[in-house]
């Protein structure tokens, strides 16, 4: 895959604008991150409780200004409005959907706590120190330059402002040949595992404030999606073409066995910007 960022921005955008919109909007419902799998729990349920864990372990407040890069389709911007009474501008490069967010963020009633505007995280377009919070839930995964991006979470920060960031992770020793196939899955040109992870926050000049293994939820999230797709491909075949269908399935899989043993896992990661 392509290094360059340009490049990989508007591959990015031309995924998230087509048949992939379909895909997600149909079956992955209001979220499209992973879940935060409880007993009993079914897609929706799981995404819905990764919010609600996200925001709380992230100490999400009333009147705080937050960053959501990589908003998706606004339902985290819109939770973290009505039930943290945050502020909140998405950033997407996907103006398809950021159309729908802003659908959804006029139909929440929150217009004047929620701004949905287009934009790419390598260079975010906001002046220092301008937010409280920077929330991003598996966004960074398509970043060609994960550090640069970092150091742009951090400059946006007011000092002693917190990264409250969930991303996927790779196990350092899956061998190379194997890596792309899984990188292929989700477009990135690079995963960490979380000691790299951390370190990357350390030398953007973040102080680490949390780090947490979610691994069990790589197999459970990615099963669902990949059973939702089988129980309801007559619907999606047309908006999505049939080869493109084989080939997610066939990807999906491999990310659930991924997950199963341990080569794909999930992070999570409060860090702050030294006040």
């Amino acid at each position: 895959m392509s290094t360059d960022i340009s490049t990989v921005v508007e591959e990015t955008q031309a995924y998230y604008d087509g048949p992939a919109h379909e895909i997600y909007s149909r079956l992955w419902g209001d979220n499209i991150h992973m879940g935060y799998w409880r007993e009993g729990d079914n897609l929706q349920d799981a995404m819905a409780h990764l919010n609600e864990v996200m925001a709380e372990r992230g100490a999400i407040r009333n009147q705080q200004r937050v960053l959501d890069v990589g908003s998706g389709n606004g339902a985290a911007a819109v939770y973290l409005a009505v039930e943290r009474g945050a502020h909140v501008v998405g950033l997407n490069l996907s103006e398809r959907e950021n159309d729908f967010a802003r659908e959804r963020v006029a139909e929440a009633g929150v217009d004047d706590q929620v701004e949905i505007r287009y934009g790419d995280f390598h260079t975010l377009p906001f002046d220092e120190g301008e937010f409280d919070v920077v929330w991003s839930q598996e966004s960074l995964l398509h970043a060609v330059d994960k550090p640069r991006v970092l150091r742009e979470c951090l400059r946006v920060l007011a000092p002693g402002g917190r990264l409250v960031l969930s991303d996927l992770l790779m196990r350092a020793d899956v061998p190379d040949d194997e890596r792309q196939t899984l990188y292929a899955r989700v477009g990135t040109p690079e995963m960490w595992d979380r000691d790299g992870y951390q370190r990357a926050l350390r030398d953007a000049g973040f102080t680490v404030r949390e780090s947490d293994d979610w691994g069990q939820n790589v197999a459970p999230t990615y099963g669902a999606v990949r059973a939702a797709l089988q129980e309801r491909r007559d619907e999606l075949e047309g908006p999505v073409p049939s080869d493109q269908i084989d080939r997610t399935l066939t990807a999906l899989g491999q990310w659930v066995e991924a997950g199963r043993s341990g080569k794909i896992s999930h992070g999570f990661f409060v860090a702050e910007r030294p006040a």
